[in-house]
């Protein structure tokens, strides 16, 4: 668990992590140089509880954080856990349960969104489309979508986990090694993470969390994932995505084909395309869509993404 400055959700945080109804646990909590009390708070629990351990952040920044915690992790499983959130009771129980009956899998529950202020609609929204990625264990459908699996919500074997230096966001780019690994992503359908809105979120201040670094780093893990240079890229679109889109390819030298909504035709003069959807509208429409791609034989996921 990084720690950085999080001493007015500090305790809280903690407090559902000893109250978990599965006690076979360890913490490695790592102050990343915070200059409040957290780190006083989190070895005042430490010389209480023997499953919690705290160390100083051997760099700098939640990379160098968590890979400092995973070096010193003594059990076989990990998950993640952010020093504002809470865990509710049987989180760990319910994940480790899935775990059992699916090893060598990615094993993830539902998230609540709470905040002393009402949510904002895009948050909402994240949360719906997390938790239906849940209901569907679709998560490697969506992958180009959104980040598909929140942040502190998995269970996984150790000798899975990657946070690769500098790369961010992190969260995202290692749910991604996951993906290249073929990792089967498995769901309970209890919520497993209560993730807190706050306005001094990392993720709400720092750029290596704005909407650029998403894209970025989406489009460069397609390149690796799934791009295939014999077949026709084309992207489904004719708005500011699109455009973004259709310049980031052209910096690496791939030239894209253009299916405006209304040119719809110009997949059936595509001889096996891959396709990335650039748009993403009203749900009646991305059924319609799904299902005019679909008829040309190409399978969300395989063939083709929603970006």
């Amino acid at each position: 668990m990084p720690v950085k400055n999080a001493d007015a959700w500090l305790r809280e945080c903690v407090d559902s992590i000893i109250s978990q109804t599965h006690n076979a646990w360890e913490l490695i909590a790592v102050d990343d140089h915070s200059t409040d009390t957290s780190s006083e708070i989190m070895l005042g629990y430490a010389e209480k509880d023997n499953r919690i351990r705290v160390h100083t952040n051997s760099g700098k920044g939640i990379i160098d954080a968590l890979n400092t915690a995973l070096n010193d992790a003594k059990g076989t499983l990990v998950t993640r856990m952010d020093a504002d959130d809470t865990m509710p009771p049987d989180k760990l129980e319910a994940l480790f349960d899935v775990y059992q009956k699916h090893p060598n899998s990615v094993i993830t529950g539902k998230v609540k969104y709470f905040s002393n202020q009402p949510l904002s609609e895009g948050y909402s929204k994240y949360e719906h489309w997390l938790n239906e990625r849940c209901d569907h264990n679709d998560h490697w459908q969506w992958i180009y979508r959104e980040c598909a699996i929140a942040s502190a919500n998995w269970l996984t074997a150790k000798e899975y986990v990657v946070f690769e230096k500098d790369v961010y966001p992190e969260d995202y780019n290692a749910i991604f090694y996951w993906y290249k690994q073929k990792l089967p992503v498995i769901s309970t359908n209890q919520i497993t993470h209560q993730w807190r809105e706050h306005p001094l979120r990392t993720s709400r201040n720092s750029d290596r969390y704005q909407q650029k670094s998403f894209f970025d780093l989406k489009l460069k893990q397609f390149l690796n994932c799934d791009y295939n240079p014999s077949r026709p890229l084309a992207l489904m679109g004719a708005n500011q995505k699109y455009k973004l889109t259709a310049k980031w390819f052209k910096t690496q030298g791939i030239e894209t084909e253009q299916i405006a909504l209304d040119q719809l035709h110009k997949v059936g003069e595509l001889i096996d395309p891959q396709i990335l959807v650039c748009v993403y509208p009203a749900e009646e429409l991305r059924d319609g869509i799904k299902d005019f791609l679909t008829g040309f034989g190409l399978n969300m996921g395989q063939d083709w993404w929603w970006l």
